[in-house]
């Protein structure tokens, strides 16, 4: 029996969900780290930081294991270690144990996050728009969660056994594994899986179209980033410091907003190249606001940034299974997402430093114009590759 659409977009939710969740349970956290467990800053910015990179180069491996293991054996396996790698942290380790469970999770984090497009591809060939929307929802719901809660469930539940938060985020992850193995339409992942079984799933470094796609997809993360790190200290300079938790709840809560719009037209647009122009566009217009907005605008400008940066990922997590035949859709997608991660991880540092070495704030979002704007140039020469259906178009158009 064929599993319904339904319960196929609720389970991308909830693996989505576990995407940036595990990572995003530290900031909350860090006072305590710090005071208790004696974790310097760098080390507390390090354990916050490090499953993006990770996410990056495991994602080379992810690819791999979805050629040896099949798709659902992935994802199953990367919910496991990102489940068992958050909890371990809940022990009594030291630092660099810390720091190994949390490499564990985040290669967890990898083997997800290659999966999900393969999987979107299979499940919901028809809808693959939709579906990276609602999987992107899930993550940005899980960032807010993560962030938002935990302080709230320390203080009123777990309190001096606050280190249990690292477990308890993660206690549902079993039951969404048995989903899966229920309703995963098991026999039908794997007949696709064993069609494909020999195709390589190492990255083309030299495919201009793995280029494009990636540069697409780092711009809405290096965009995002760019204004959460930024920020804090525009509004300290600025004397508005209080209204930094306003600005950066504006700036991660409209994106779930405007990522649930998109779960209704996400299919209509992905393959379109006029969202990436706007989008971006709009992007780069936010940044004056973010530097120079007076009083509470800066609240509004962060909002929309936040609005603008979830679009432009959730069009871009679309585009591997949209534009490449199924047995090469995880190839593509490993590949996007180790060049994205690392120039979403080095893109902000880049622009930390040259604020550093000039005393000049604007030119701390100079790299992330650059990377706007070869993203949008690289839109124009994306080409789809799915020859099986002739009656959408090969280009973006």
């Amino acid at each position: 029996m064929t599993t319904s659409p339904w319960v196929k977009y609720a389970l991308l939710f909830f693996i989505g969900f576990y995407l940036r969740l595990g990572a995003l349970i530290i900031p909350p956290l860090i006072p305590r780290l710090e005071a208790m467990l004696g974790f310097s800053t760098s080390q507390s910015a390090l354990a916050t930081s490090l499953p993006l990179l990770l996410l990056a180069f495991g994602a080379l491996f992810g690819g791999w294991m979805v050629n040896r293991l099949g798709i659902l054996k992935t994802l199953i396996l990367g919910l496991l270690a990102m489940a068992i790698g958050s909890a371990f942290r809940s022990l009594p380790i030291e630092f660099f144990l810390f720091l190994f469970a949390t490499v564990i999770m985040g290669i967890g984090i990898a083997l997800m996050q290659v999966g999900l497009p393969s999987l979107t591809r299979v499940w919901l060939p028809d809808n693959i728009g939709r579906a990276a929307a609602v999987y992107t929802t899930g993550l940005l719901v899980g960032e807010w969660i993560a962030a938002g809660f935990t302080g709230p469930l320390v203080t009123h539940l777990l309190k001096d056994a606050w280190r249990l938060s690292f477990t308890f985020w993660v206690l549902p992850v079993p039951l969404i594994i048995l989903a899966l193995l229920a309703y995963g339409d098991r026999r039908q992942v794997a007949a696709a899986h064993a069609a494909h079984s020999k195709t390589s799933m190492m990255p083309d470094w030299r495919d201009p179209l793995l280029w494009r796609v990636s540069i697409v997809m780092a711009s809405s993360g290096i965009l995002y980033f760019a204004g959460n790190i930024f920020l804090p200290p525009i509004l300290v300079e600025t004397d508005r410091v209080h209204m930094l938790d306003m600005t950066l709840s504006a700036l991660n809560g409209v994106q779930i907003l405007f990522s649930v719009l998109l779960i209704f037209y996400a299919d209509r647009l992905v393959g379109t190249r006029a969202p990436f122009y706007i989008l971006n566009s709009l992007a780069l217009l936010t940044i004056p606001g973010l530097l120079w907005a007076p009083g509470y605008w800066v609240v509004f400008v962060a909002g929309i940034s936040g609005a603008l940066t979830s679009a432009i990922l959730i069009l871009a997590l679309a585009l591997p299974a949209w534009l490449v035949p199924s047995n090469q859709v995880a190839r593509l997608s490993a590949g996007m997402l180790f060049i994205g991660y690392t120039l979403v991880f080095f893109v902000p540092v880049v622009g930390g430093w040259l604020n550093d070495l000039t005393g000049l704030r604007a030119l701390a979002f100079l790299p992330t114009v650059v990377v706007a704007l070869l993203a949008m140039a690289s839109v124009g020469g994306i080409e789809r590759r799915v020859q099986s259906e002739p009656s959408v178009s090969s280009t973006i158009k």
